[in-house]
């Protein structure tokens, strides 16, 4: 095995002395006490040296100066200032303390009746010298209060442990952990979802590189200025945003079982959110980023993921969109079977909430500015405005119940063109494919020969779920010119 772990033994206290270490860590100058031991920290059994899994077993001894007399123990102690020292003062290059949360070790050496020397065993996590790759890890043992009158010998009381880690695992060793797409991942329509009645969730799968271990935690920050940073500079595109905290949920920390290689974070958003920004045409983004992981490494990129969240994604929501429309446009010209067509001046124009007329009332409550009714007879009247499809499907459009001629226009295109004095056809209807959330353009006429009268525009939906003839309801229609 390659020389892995140093042992500073003896030259520590001359090193030490070098850096003026601190009053607490200078050897006791005198003598050993002729009836007890004097004892030296011996070093590390390079050879024994193991690595598994999750952790690095690292043995070492001390020695006395002549057979123990009877039982006794050898306190230990971390001794993190001679390390920290030494780094500071270049005493140690290239290397780093080792956390003390990373290592275990006995705090004390029992020594046996009748030996001349006594063994104990540190535990270095495996983590930390993944984490720390390419450097050397570092931690000092310093030995203290033997008992039963043995002392240390002086400047033998510390243990240096020097692990270069670059001899002991390669890049290919180490346990990286990634988020799904490191870098930027795009969600589109018909992508990597979960479809629900409440709205979408995305799970996103942080992945954990060679054998699994024990369980263990990871957190996951959500870096919100980072998405401003990016439009602003370019790296997304100027209609990306990031949502208030109302309008998402995100798993903040994830748990690995033990043995396991993934575990997914699960990111969700409303039907609703899609909705509000329908006109905006907004896409959604995220800076994810791992972070306060209980064990193992966060790989400098692929720990990181951009997620952008297309609008197309709420073609997979048909829950119906209730509008705030408050109707259409309605224009009344009297005298006339022909005015739609023929440009003059309406007789009176008003916003209707919807079109569902009989003769009862109309068009007899339709008044001009000097209080006079329209005629009940050869009269006509043009509806204009938007229509807002609730769903995504083929509309079926009627004006069956419609008493004279009708015609009825959706973005232009006449789908029903019946401008007859036939009153009541069951033919007068229409199917025609709408996208949920868009608002189409939207013009019906009607026309009234002499007799009865009625005018009622209705529609159902059978492939998204609505069926069963009914009006176009107000909140679906908006007065725009």
């Amino acid at each position: 095995m390659k020389r892995i772990i140093y042992s500073v033994l003896i030259g520590l206290t001359l090193a030490m002395g070098a850096y003026s270490c601190k009053e607490s860590q200078v050897e006791d100058l005198k003598l050993p006490d002729p009836n007890g031991k004097s004892i030296t920290g011996e070093g590390i059994v390079v050879g024994n040296v193991t690595l598994d899994n999750q952790f690095v077993r690292v043995p070492f001894k001390i020695s006395l100066s002549g057979m123990a007399e009877q039982a006794f123990q050898v306190g230990l102690t971390l001794n993190n200032d001679t390390v920290t020292q030494l780094i500071t003062n270049g005493g140690l290059t290239n290397a780093v303390l080792m956390p003390s949360a990373a290592v275990e070790y006995p705090t004390v050496i029992n020594v046996a009746y009748g030996t001349d020397n006594a063994e104990g065993v540190a535990i270095v996590r495996r983590a930390t010298l993944e984490r720390y790759l390419g450097k050397k890890v570092v931690f000092a043992l310093k030995l203290t209060t033997p008992a039963k009158g043995n002392k240390i010998a002086n400047g033998k009381s510390n243990i240096l442990v020097v692990i270069n880690t670059d001899d002991l695992l390669k890049p290919a060793d180490v346990h990286y952990l990634s988020l799904q797409g490191g870098g930027t991942y795009n969600v589109a329509y018909q992508g990597n979802y979960i479809v629900g009645p409440a709205g979408i969730t995305i799970p996103l799968i942080v992945s954990l590189d060679n054998t699994p271990t024990t369980a263990f935690n990871v957190k996951i920050k959500d870096n919100i200025d980072t998405i401003a940073t990016l439009v602003a500079n370019g790296g997304l595109p100027a209609n990306a945003i990031h949502l208030a905290a109302k309008d998402f949920s995100l798993d903040t920390l994830v748990r690995f079982n033990t043995g396991a290689s993934s575990a997914t974070v699960r990111l969700s958003i409303p039907w609703p959110v899609f909705d509000a920004n329908i006109s905006a045409n907004k896409k959604f983004a995220f800076a994810l980023s791992l972070s306060d992981n209980t064990n193992h490494v966060i790989h400098p990129t692929k720990g990181k993921v951009i997620v952008v969240i297309d609008p197309n994604v709420n073609l997979d929501n048909n829950s119906p969109i209730i509008g705030n429309g408050t109707g259409l446009i309605a224009r009344y010209y009297t005298n006339t079977q022909l005015a739609p067509d023929d440009g003059r001046a309406p007789f009176v124009t008003r916003v209707d909430g919807t079109i569902e007329f009989s003769g009862d009332g109309w068009p007899d409550g339709v008044k001009n500015a000097a209080g006079e009714s329209l005629s009940r007879d050869n009269f006509a009247t043009k509806w204009t405005g938007e229509f807002l499809a609730p769903v995504r499907g083929d509309y079926i459009f009627y004006q069956t119940r419609w008493d004279d001629g009708s015609r009825l226009y959706i973005n232009g295109k006449a789908i029903i063109d019946d401008y007859t004095t036939s009153w009541d056809r069951p033919e007068r209807n229409a199917t025609i494919h709408l996208e949920r959330g868009i608002r189409y353009k939207i013009e019906a006429h009607h026309r009234e020969n002499v007799g009865g009268q009625q005018a009622f525009l209705e529609y159902e939906v059978p492939s998204a779920g609505i069926t069963g003839r009914r009006a176009v309801p107000r909140t679906q229609l908006f007065p725009t010119p």
